[in-house]
């Protein structure tokens, strides 16, 4: 499932789980507290996982800012996300462009 709505995620939702991706690489970005069941595909995650999708690193270290260092957040296996994709429970958005 693709979006192309520029604003990208709805501060409003209190329960929400978000990746960021490179080509096939992907990160947690928020909803530590929902690893564990995405990673397990059991128990409860929101859904759809919102994936805010990066060109190249460049734009995704805009989107970041410098205060927030790549090697804090959890990297996720693309296995994960093509299990995701199949169950229709990833929501992959295109990031803004730099």
């Amino acid at each position: 499932m693709m979006d192309d709505s520029p604003n990208f995620p709805p501060e409003e939702t209190p329960d929400r789980l978000i990746l960021i991706a490179i080509e096939e690489r992907y990160w947690l970005f928020e909803g530590e507290e929902f690893l564990g069941a995405m990673l397990r595909g059991s128990g409860f995650f929101p859904k759809p996982v919102q994936c805010l999708r990066f060109k190249d690193s460049f734009e995704m270290r805009i989107f970041l800012g410098p205060e927030r260092p790549m090697n804090k957040f959890w990297l996720i296996n693309p296995d994960i996300i093509e299990r995701l994709r199949r169950n229709d429970h990833l929501l992959e958005i295109e990031g803004p462009e730099g």
